[in-house]
């Protein structure tokens, strides 16, 4: 059997051991879980083998998964990037045109052999796969993405509210009791005069009269404080959006040709 790793074309490697980068806007497989047609997970995506002249990727550096390929020790493979569908909705390579025999009769990668050879070698079992699957072919995937409504929350100042003080005159009525004198006038008539009343004059006397006043004395007092203070309420608001979902058209090509469309395994959406 021919060296399925001979050096004779262009040198590639692994993306780690360089200096690359992903472009912009492509996704990253690495880590990805790599799975058949029908679902079946064989491993996940370690590395990309690249191609430094052609800056693209040539393969991908699957470390296939023990227990479900029923390996007796760890094994990496490398599967041509043309036979790998990307599903950036599940995050999953999936190897449509690949059985799992076709996975295990691969040439093991150990990281240090070229890769070359690898595309005759991987072609080769996919041709036959293929071949075989268009008479017994059980599925062929396609996928539907729909929009998704998600609702994010901010918080933006909505108004404000201002306390102050002003002063306001207010006149007030109170009775108070005050004490004042008053001048009495007694007359009594002399019944037994005693002596002579003498010549007479122009006389007076004065008498002084008392009065209580009001004194009015305003002083501050505090009647009372003001507590300002803010807590949290909720407030129930319906947002409405527009989404997008894709929908997948099923049209016969006439009527003889009988599909069933099970619509079930939607989940509603």
């Amino acid at each position: 059997m021919a060296d399925p790793f001979n050096t004779s074309s262009s040198s590639l490697v692994r993306l780690s051991d360089a200096d690359y980068e992903i472009a912009p806007g492509e996704a990253d497989v690495r880590g990805w879980e790599v799975c058949l047609a029908n679902d079946e997970k064989i491993g996940e995506v370690d590395d990309l083998i690249i191609d430094p002249e052609a800056g693209k990727v040539r393969y991908l550096e699957v470390a296939l998964d023990r227990e479900a390929v029923g390996l007796e020790r760890d094994r990496h493979v490398l599967v041509p990037i043309a036979s790998a569908q990307l599903d950036t909705n599940d995050e999953d390579v999936v190897l449509a045109g690949m059985t799992r025999a076709t996975v295990l009769e691969l040439p093991e990668y150990d990281g240090q052999q070229s890769g070359s050879g690898y595309d005759q070698t991987s072609q080769s079992h996919a041709s036959d796969d293929l071949t075989s699957a268009s008479t017994d072919r059980k599925s062929q995937r396609i996928t539907r993405s729909a929009e998704e409504f998600r609702i994010g929350k901010r918080a933006d100042k909505t108004g404000e509210v201002r306390v102050s003080k002003h002063v306001e005159t207010e006149r007030v009525t109170q009775s108070v009791p005050l004490r004042s004198e008053e001048v009495r006038v007694e007359r009594r008539p002399v019944e037994h005069a005693v002596g002579s009343a003498g010549e007479m004059r122009n006389d007076e006397i004065v008498i002084p009269i008392i009065e209580e006043q009001a004194i009015v004395e305003k002083r501050p007092v505090v009647k009372e404080e003001i507590i300002i203070s803010k807590e949290p309420t909720t407030i129930q608001r319906t947002v409405e959006a527009d989404v997008r979902r894709e929908e997948v058209d099923v049209q016969p090509s006439s009527d003889d040709v009988r599909v069933r469309d099970d619509r079930t395994n939607r989940g509603g959406e």
